[in-house]
């Protein structure tokens, strides 16, 4: 498991709360995007090209299903950065 960076695990819960209308302090590291907070698939691809911009990398489409929640976005994210 990556070691998190609390610096990059609040950035990418702002840029999720962003994308899915919530306030971020709000937003649970655990809480479902699609169960939990009505996101569809279409507010995960926004949230994975904001990443992605944010952080100048590549996140490959076949980790979007694994993007279910801050804590696990965050992993994605740490994977195809090199974290």
């Amino acid at each position: 498991m990556t070691t998190v960076a609390p610096d990059r695990l609040a950035r990418i819960k702002e840029i999720v709360a962003e994308n899915i209308d919530v306030d971020a302090e709000d937003l649970s590291d655990t809480a479902l995007f699609i169960d939990e907070l009505g996101a569809d698939s279409l507010k995960l691809i926004d949230i994975l090209g904001a990443i992605e911009m944010e952080y100048s990398i590549v996140i490959d489409m076949d980790e979007l299903p694994k993007m279910v929640n801050v804590e696990a976005t965050y992993q994605v994210a740490a994977a195809a950065a090199g974290w």
